[in-house]
C-alpha cells in the first residue's frame, strides 16, 4: 500500500486536552508509519479537528507501535482552526480507510441482493445513507440493532461505491454518507454479529 501523507503528517489523538507553545509531549500510536522527522506536522483529534503544528522530537519503533515526543510550534485557535479543520476534513478524512461498513439484517441484506442496491429511509430524509467506520461499529450497533433480527456487517469497498460518498461530523467523529444508493457490487463480504452475554455488541475482526 502506498504511503498516505494524512497517515505520515498527521498526528491524531484525542487525550491532549490542553496544550503550551514550546512544550513537548509524549505520544504512542499503533499500527502507524513513522513520522517526517525534522519537517513540520499536524496535530489533530481523531475527528480531523485542527489543534497545533508540531515537530517530531524523537521517535521508536517497537513491534507495531510507535512511540516518541513531539513539540508544539504553533496552536490553532478560533477563525484558523476551523478553516485547517475544513481543509482536513476536504483533503484526508477517509484517506486511510479501504473500506466502510453498514449495520443490516440479513432479511434487509438479501432484498438489496435481489434489487443489486440499497436504499434507505434516510435517503429521502437526509439525502444519503448512514455508514461507519471500523471503529465506531460496536457504539452503533449497540444504540440501534439490538433487537434486530440475524444482524450482520456489510464490508464495503469504498473504492467500488458508484455514488459519492462524504465524511461528515456526527457524533463520535467522522462518518461516511453515500450521497445515493448503494450499488451492492461493492460490498465484499458480510460478517453476522451477535449479542454478547451481557446482552452487548462487541464487534471485532471485521
Amino acid at each position: 500500500m502506498a504511503l498516505s501523507p494524512a497517515i505520515n503528517s498527521v498526528l491524531r489523538a484525542d487525550h491532549y486536552s490542553s496544550l503550551n507553545l514550546g512544550q513537548e509531549y509524549h505520544f504512542e500510536k499503533t499500527d502507524c508509519d513513522s513520522f517526517f522527522a525534522n519537517t513540520p506536522l499536524w496535530l489533530a483529534r481523531n475527528d480531523w479537528s485542527a489543534l497545533a503544528e508540531i515537530s517530531i522530537i524523537c521517535q521508536t519503533r517497537t513491534g507495531n507501535t510507535l512511540t516518541g515526543k513531539f513539540r508544539v510550534d504553533y496552536i490553532y485557535q478560533d477563525d484558523e482552526q476551523a478553516a485547517v479543520t475544513a481543509l482536513f476534513i476536504r483533503m484526508y478524512a477517509g484517506i486511510s480507510e479501504d473500506y466502510i461498513y453498514l449495520l443490516s439484517s440479513k432479511a434487509e441484506y438479501q432484498q438489496a441482493q435481489h434489487n443489486g442496491e440499497l436504499t434507505r429511509d434516510s435517503l429521502a430524509e437526509e439525502g444519503f445513507i448512514h455508514a461507519s467506520p471500523k471503529h465506531q461499529l460496536s457504539r452503533i450497533a449497540n444504540k440501534y440493532h439490538t433487537t434486530t433480527i440475524e444482524p450482520l456487517v456489510m464490508v464495503v469497498d469504498k473504492s467500488r461505491i458508484t455514488n459519492e460518498v462524504k465524511w461528515e461530523p456526527a457524533t463520535g467523529g467522522l462518518y461516511p454518507h453515500i450521497y445515493g444508493p448503494l450499488n451492492m457490487d461493492a460490498v465484499i463480504r458480510t460478517v453476522p454479529i451477535a449479542l454478547s452475554a451481557s446482552g452487548n455488541f462487541d464487534i471485532k475482526n471485521i
